[in-house]
């Protein structure tokens, strides 16, 4: 049998297929179908039932995410399902009560953990980024954080806070030796000297841990689907502690990344109003939210840097002036 990883996209997907099925035997569950939703971190298949019911079964990526992680989005799923209408998908538990589950199959290395959850219905807000839309988004933000002002995690919830860049133990390697070719001088003192501002942003705000709450942490447009009119949340496995600031400008920045300048600003004060409908814009002083959307972006150049290494010189040239008018005006802009 051929090894997995010198199989093409397609021959792998046939073999995760099998697994999913493996997967799907633990569950007291009947299924017609299986059709692949798309293989991003995790790969995703849609779960068709005789009862027109559906779901979308995770095969997570391997060492993405931790159990704790998992079961930490299942509890506030959990949640909001009983407490809210906000609509988010249901976790389903295993046979064995569990709502993870390992899977294997041959010609797949080592077993996979899988994660059965409901299928919710919709277009992807990324497709309907309108004022209207993006209103609506800020309010969904304001219910989830007042939700979670509340909210009385179990006592094996994630202990995760989300207090600095790399908050996951991700690996560490935009500025190491192997790198240093895909920057200029200019373009690493820029970078240096932004890491340094959002450091010590995230020192000042988590050194007085008053309001620290639950979190979404990538609620950004693609994470959202409508469906006839209103806004649906979706894929909380980055669920951490954190502050409402935070949470507000990882879906701020990833907006910014990708609509044109002229729309953002349109956008971005739709976002406010609508929270400011429910909450008190959560910023403690002017442009907190920019400090910490700075901090996505040497997030992103970091990933870059670990899986996209052929690119880090572009995207390090393309980020520069960015960050260089940061620093100039406490301001992110594109």
């Amino acid at each position: 049998m051929q090894d997995f990883e010198q199989l093409t996209w397609r021959g792998k997907i046939r073999r995760l297929r099998k697994l999913a099925h493996n997967a799907l035997q633990q569950f007291d569950m009947a299924y017609t179908d299986l059709r692949l939703v798309g293989w991003y971190t995790n790969l995703l298949f849609r779960v068709f039932t005789p009862t027109k019911d559906s779901y979308v079964l995770r095969i997570c990526g391997p060492g993405w995410r931790t159990d704790e992680d998992l079961r930490a989005e299942a509890a506030w799923l959990q949640a909001l399902n009983c407490d809210t209408d906000i609509g988010v998908p249901q976790p389903q538990a295993a046979r064995n009560g569990d709502f993870i589950v390992e899977a294997a199959v041959e010609g797949v290395p080592g077993s996979r953990r899988c994660v059965l959850q409901s299928w919710l219905p919709g277009v992807p807000l990324e497709k309907r980024l309108t004022p209207e839309n993006l209103y609506k988004m800020g309010v969904l933000f304001a219910r989830l954080h007042a939700h979670t002002a509340n909210f009385t995690p179990p006592p094996d919830f994630t202990t995760r806070k989300m207090d600095k860049v790399l908050a996951r133990d991700e690996e560490d390697v935009l500025f190491l030796a192997e790198n240093a070719d895909a920057f200029t001088p200019h373009t690493r003192a820029i970078l240096e000297c932004t890491r340094a501002r959002v450091a010590a942003a995230y020192a000042e705000l988590y050194a007085a841990p008053g309001g620290l709450q639950v979190i979404h942490h990538d609620l950004w447009h693609g994470n959202i689907k409508v469906y006839r009119g209103k806004l649906h949340p979706l894929d909380f496995e980055d669920t951490v502690w954190g502050y409402a600031v935070q949470d507000l400008a990882m879906a701020l920045q990833d907006l910014m990344s990708d609509v044109e300048p002229d729309d953002f600003e349109p956008l971005q004060a739709a976002l406010r109003a609508g929270y400011e409908s429910l909450r008190t814009w959560p910023e403690a002083y002017p442009n907190q939210i920019d400090i910490f959307r700075a901090g996505r972006t040497l997030w992103v150049a970091n990933y870059v840097a670990r899986f996209q290494r052929k690119h880090l010189k572009e995207h390090l040239d393309w980020l520069a002036p960015q960050l260089e008018g940061f620093l100039e005006t406490g301001l992110v802009h594109k």
